[in-house]
């Protein structure tokens, strides 16, 4: 390959052929779409209607006219220009922000053979739901919590913080 790459006649043919691939894809098209299709405005505006029950009635778009509507944009024909990526729309998607739940356990105490917690400021027992935090067990050691994630021990006056994060929600789902 170094070889034909050091010979200028290799070199200079290669130089042509591109140069024509560019120039050729530079060359305005001769029809409007690319398909045959006629560009001079008398043959477009010289179509017939389209071929329905009403096609009598003033107003009827043509044939040309109709197609005109579902056409597709063309494509630049600058090989360096930035293409634009089509916007898509969610039909009415809405973003849900992340959930967070925090518990502070403060105190553990046992009355009349049943154990009492207090968390965040309120007094629970074994069973309970915070939120999406259910209290599955309590000693006079700690607490377990059950969420979505799993398990985990609570020690007195330890924090916990379940994230959620968001999701995207569409109009048909319930959240």
């Amino acid at each position: 390959m170094r070889k034909l790459l050091n010979n200028p006649w290799i070199v200079t043919a290669l130089a042509l052929v591109a140069a024509a691939c560019v120039g050729f894809s530079l060359m305005p098209s001769r029809t409007a779409s690319g398909r045959g299709m006629p560009e001079s405005r008398e043959a477009l505006t010289q179509a017939e209607p389209v071929a329905n029950s009403n096609a009598n009635e003033p107003g009827q778009p043509t044939v040309i006219e109709a197609m005109k509507e579902l056409a597709v944009t063309t494509l630049p024909t600058d090989p360096f220009a930035s293409r634009a990526k089509p916007v898509v729309e969610a039909v009415t998607a809405e973003v849900v922000p992340e959930t967070v739940d925090t518990v502070r356990l403060s105190a553990i105490w046992t009355q009349d053979g049943a154990t009492f917690i207090l968390i965040n400021g309120q007094i629970h027992q074994a069973g309970d739901e915070i939120s999406r935090i259910k209290i599955e067990s309590a000693t006079q050691d700690g607490v377990w919590v059950a969420h979505w994630k799993g398990r985990d021990f609570l020690t007195l006056g330890s924090d916990f913080t379940l994230v959620t994060p968001g999701q995207r929600a569409s109009a048909g789902a319930r959240l």
